[in-house]
């Protein structure tokens, strides 16, 4: 039915890994996902991926990374990042997100100095005014 109106079936949990779950549980989150992914090919459905979890680690977004590149020919059209708050702005957490969205487009890991001003299509840039206290930064 999706293939056949066009439309996009967004899924969950693209940075879980089976290592990161209990025993108790049984589970496969990255055996899911590849079920899904197959499913959605045969439906000729795109397929867009999400977080479920509020993760900022490296390993999270290698993880979705590495889901998003499963099936050659069969990559994420989409990726929405959820659980955006506070903490995701914070020092090695930040440099995560953007070192992953660059990777995400190139599929190339680069560094990211604290004022990236090399005029790169994802610039962040940090506010210098003197009444500011703390360090603030806009993904664009």
């Amino acid at each position: 039915m999706l293939g056949k109106h066009g439309t996009v079936l967004n899924f969950t949990c693209m940075e879980m890994r089976d290592g990161e779950q209990p025993a108790s549980a049984n589970c496969s989150p990255e055996g899911l996902v590849r079920q899904v992914k197959m499913a959605a090919k045969a439906a000729k459905t795109e397929l867009a991926g999400e977080n479920a979890l509020e993760k900022y680690d490296e390993g999270a977004f290698q993880q979705v990374l590495a889901t998003s590149r499963l099936d050659s020919g069969n990559g994420l059209s989409a990726f929405a990042y959820l659980r955006m708050n506070k903490r995701l702005f914070e020092g090695d957490n930040w440099r995560n997100l953007v070192n992953f969205v660059k990777s995400m487009e190139g599929g190339r890991k680069v560094g990211l100095s604290e004022c990236d001003s090399s005029g790169s299509d994802l610039y962040v840039g940090f506010i210098k005014e003197k009444n500011v206290k703390a360090k603030e930064a806009a993904l664009v």
